[in-house]
C-alpha cells in the first residue's frame, strides 16, 4: 500500500487563525455591549416606570379627597351661615312680639269703660268724665297684672304708646278715640280680672265711688292687632354700645 503524504500549507493555518480571531472578537464585541449591568437597568427603568405610575394614582387620590374636604368645608360654612341667620330671624321675632310689631291671639279680659252716668248732684262734672290719666292708670294695673298684650279700641298699646286727653276725645298712638272706650288684654284671666274689680283697684273705685261704666268679663280667645307706625320719631334718644 502506498504511503500517503497529507502536508498542510502553511497559508492554510494563517486562514484558520484569522477566522478564530475574528470570531472571538464578534463574540467579545456582543458580550461587552449586553453586559449584566445594562440588563439591571432596564429592568430598574421599567420599575421607575411602574412607580410613577402609582404616584399619579397616589396624586390623583390625593386630589380628590382634596376636592371632597372642600366641599365638606363650604357645605358646613353655608349650614353655619343659614344656621346664623335663622338664629337671627328668630330673635327678630321675638324682639318684634314682646314689642308689639305681631298680631296676638289668646286669653284675658275685656274692659269697657265710659263716662259717668251717675245723678248724683255732688259729683264734679270734670269727676264724671273718663280721662287720659284714668287709662293711664288702667293700663298700668294690667300690665302689673301681667298683661301680655293690650289695646284700646284696637289700638295696640306698646312701649312708645301715648294717651292724651283731646277735648272730648283721647288721643292714643296719634289718632282720636271717642268714649267708650274698650281695654282688652291677653293673659292670666284671673289675675287680670281680679285687679279690675276687688275693692280698692282703680277700676273698682271709677264705678263704685265716681258711677263711671265699668264692665269686665273674661274672654277664652282674644285676638288683638299688632302696633301700626305713626309719626313717632326718637329724636334725642341715642343708642350706645357697651
Amino acid at each position: 500500500m502506498e504511503e500517503i503524504d497529507i502536508k498542510i500549507k502553511p497559508l492554510n493555518i494563517i486562514i484558520f487563525v484569522l477566522i478564530f480571531i475574528v470570531s472571538a472578537t464578534i463574540v467579545n464585541g456582543v458580550n461587552a455591549n449586553i453586559d449584566e449591568n445594562s440588563i439591571y437597568l432596564l429592568k430598574n427603568l421599567n420599575k421607575y416606570e411602574d412607580n410613577i405610575e402609582d404616584m399619579r394614582k397616589v396624586v390623583d387620590n390625593l386630589r380628590t379627597e382634596v376636592t371632597n374636604e372642600e366641599k365638606q368645608i363650604s357645605n358646613y360654612e353655608n349650614e353655619n351661615f343659614f344656621n346664623e341667620i335663622i338664629d337671627i330671624n328668630s330673635k327678630i321675632e321675638e324682639l318684634k312680639f314682646y314689642n308689639g310689631f305681631t298680631d296676638v291671639r289668646g286669653p284675658g279680659i275685656m274692659l269697657r269703660v265710659s263716662d259717668s252716668i251717675s245723678e248724683d248732684e255732688n259729683l264734679d262734672i270734670m269727676d264724671k268724665i273718663v280721662h287720659d290719666v284714668d287709662i293711664t292708670i288702667l293700663l298700668n294695673d294690667l300690665k302689673s297684672a301681667g298683661a301680655e298684650a293690650i289695646d284700646v279700641n284696637s289700638k295696640r298699646i306698646v312701649n312708645i304708646s301715648e294717651v292724651v286727653c283731646a277735648g272730648p276725645v283721647l288721643k292714643i298712638n296719634g289718632e282720636a278715640v271717642p268714649a267708650p272706650f274698650v281695654i282688652r288684654a291677653v293673659g292670666d284671666q284671673e289675675a287680670l280680672y281680679n285687679v279690675l274689680t276687688e275693692e280698692g283697684t282703680y277700676a273698682y273705685d271709677l264705678k263704685n265711688k265716681y258711677g263711671m261704666e265699668v264692665a269686665v268679663i273674661m274672654s277664652y280667645n282674644l285676638s288683638i292687632p299688632k302696633f301700626k307706625e305713626s309719626d313717632s320719631q326718637v329724636k334725642y334718644a341715642q343708642s350706645v354700645e357697651r
